[in-house]
């Protein structure tokens, strides 16, 4: 059964995008609640009605993210929570569309938006483990500029390893972010060689094959 609705993914597209373009100009707070706004409404958009457990834990993460709006408690755990909710929820888009499109026996344009929508949320899902490491021990990342801004620090740095840029500016320290790191770029790698390789051929079949009588 296809969990995703076909039609929804350039939506999502536009909504990860323009997130991505705000987020430098917001706060640390207001950055977070946009993330996690996005996340639930990329998987609001792209479940089908007919997928019960997958509505069930979208109104839960709605309901935990009311909450921790109105949470009075310290910045730090708030955001711990908060971003923990978007990896998860994250996570299970990623899992999803591209458990969906490896099954789809057509692929359209709204197939190839789902590559480019699991490509930035893998990017982002892998910025938030970054700022919670760097969180928890400030050692963890050594940064030339010696000053963190937001998240869209972390952004940065996570779209620079899993393109394989790697400017130099920005430093895993720590042994368990330098592993993080390497899975980071092993699979941006494997995934434009592989799934986005494998997607695009059955498309360029898809468009090149004549048509039904």
């Amino acid at each position: 059964m296809q969990l995703t609705a076909r039609k929804a993914q350039p939506w999502v597209s536009i909504l990860l995008i323009g997130l991505l373009l705000v987020h430098p100009f917001v706060t640390a707070r207001i950055g977070a609640f946009l993330f996690v706004l996005a996340s639930l409404g990329a998987l609001s958009l792209s479940i089908t009605r007919r997928d019960r457990i997958l509505r069930i834990y979208f109104f839960m993460a709605s309901a935990l993210l009311l909450w921790s709006v109105f949470w009075n408690v310290q910045e730090g755990a708030h955001r711990i929570f908060v971003y923990l909710l978007c990896t998860a929820t994250y996570f299970l888009f990623i899992i999803i569309v591209i458990n969906d499109l490896l099954r789809s026996t057509e692929v359209t344009k709204n197939e190839i938006f789902a590559l480019i929508n699991c490509y930035l949320i893998a990017g982002t899902v892998f910025s938030f483990i970054y700022e919670l490491s760097y969180f928890l021990d400030p050692a963890s990342l050594s940064f030339q500029t010696g000053s963190i801004g937001n998240h869209s620090v972390f952004l940065y740095f996570s779209f620079s390893t899993i393109t394989t840029l790697g400017y130099g500016d920005i430093v895993p320290v720590a042994p368990f972010l330098r592993h993080v790191a390497v899975l980071e770029a092993i699979f941006g790698q494997f995934y434009i060689a592989i799934v986005v390789a494998f997607i695009l051929s059955r498309y360029i079949q898809h468009r090149s094959a004549p048509p039904q009588a």
